[in-house]
């Protein structure tokens, strides 16, 4: 049985087109993540079995002029900027979350002869070690625009350590000494364990936050890490994931209004932290954490009331698209994450790398 009603199939597909034509000018401060625009409606039409390799041949053009190269000191360095608006001569603009935008959207469009003939991988690998701060192993997304150190304004956190260590994997690092040829493998290890919280999960300041987690764990499962997390963390770490899935019944459903973050209608979906409303890309975040820490997650928590939730309550079904929530309205993000979710709860996605297990398996990742 299919997930969606054809006519809501197409509304999806119209939706997700849209966003790769004519923006409106309300759109024009995305202009320096166009790759991520452009990554999220074709990893989606790509889910929905959009024949997006033909439809899209002719874009390659557009993509790969978004890699650019630099040079700091006598080393070229070379990534991927968000759109031409960053191409800037003589200034570092590259960024850690477009360069992997950059290099998904490729593999999603089966650009073979990008990454045969065209990609510099190891001065791409260059770029991912001069963001990784020597203090503590954690990595930034960008580097200073004149020296080319790591910026000192850029926040540093799980999720551009996660980006970095995806990077190296997609260009080829598997093996622990693959990634220790570019960047300090013990200190990011490290790093990632500090952020384990004591309730479970990971995230900053003690505080587990469901998007670190997906992060942390991702990343350890590519590093071959995940062993490192002990058995009494991984058990909290799967319980306190578990916990984040909303419901009107048992102990949750006597909240009531005596916890004005608590929406009875939220039934199913999965909330980001404690005390939150439900959210669509939540969803996303903790299935996927729970399908690495267990593989059998599905007979722990109730997949079905997930996707009630999000084909219920989220799913916008005059627009096309998914929504943060029922109160607003879609969005591409949401509705890529969306999207999947309900493929990952089918087995049709790679979750350490949010995009279909079809795409994956071409470049054998």
């Amino acid at each position: 049985m299919s997930t969606f009603t054809e006519l809501n199939l197409q509304k999806h597909i119209r939706f997700l087109k849209r966003h790769l034509s004519l923006l409106p000018a309300s759109h024009q401060h995305f202009d320096v993540n166009l790759l991520a625009i452009v990554f999220y409606a074709l990893e989606s039409l790509s889910a929905l079995g959009q024949d997006i390799e033909t439809a899209y041949c002719d874009n390659l053009k557009w993509i790969r002029n978004n890699y650019v190269s630099e040079t700091i000191g006598d080393e070229k360095i070379s990534g991927f900027v968000g759109g031409q608006t960053l191409n800037i001569p003589d200034t570092i603009t590259l960024s850690l979350p477009n360069t992997l935008f950059g290099l998904l959207t490729l593999i999603l469009l089966n650009d073979k002869e990008f990454f045969d003939k065209i990609v510099d991988i190891e001065s791409i690998c260059r770029f991912v070690s001069s963001c990784q701060l020597k203090e503590n192993g954690a990595f930034v997304s960008v580097l200073d625009y004149k020296s080319g150190s790591p910026s000192v304004v850029d926040s540093h956190d799980l999720r551009f350590s996660y980006i970095a260590v995806t990077i190296l994997y997609i260009l080829g690092c598997r093996k622990e000494e693959d990634f220790a040829k570019y960047i300090d493998v013990r200190s990011l290890v490290s790093y990632i364990m500090s952020q384990s919280c004591s309730s479970g999960g990971f995230g900053a300041y003690g505080e587990p936050h469901a998007g670190y987690t997906s992060c942390a764990v991702s990343a350890l499962k590519l590093l071959n890490k995940l062993d490192l997390i002990q058995k009494s963390q991984k058990e909290r770490t799967i319980d306190w994931l578990l916990e984040r899935q909303v419901s009107n019944e048992g102990f949750m459903g006597v909240q009531d209004i005596s916890n004005e973050c608590y929406d009875e209608e939220d039934h199913g979906g999965f909330q980001g932290r404690e005390n939150k409303y439900a959210d669509t890309c939540y969803a996303f975040w903790c299935l996927n954490s729970l399908s690495i820490l267990e593989p059998n997650y599905k007979k722990l928590c109730n997949t079905e009331l997930v996707k009630k939730y999000l084909l219920d309550r989220t799913q916008d079904v005059l627009t096309g698209g998914f929504m943060k929530n029922d109160e607003e309205d879609a969005d591409l993000y949401h509705t890529c994450l969306g999207i999947t979710t309900l493929k990952l709860i089918e087995g049709e996605c790679n979750g350490l790398l949010c995009i279909p297990s079809h795409a994956a398996r071409k470049f054998n990742l």
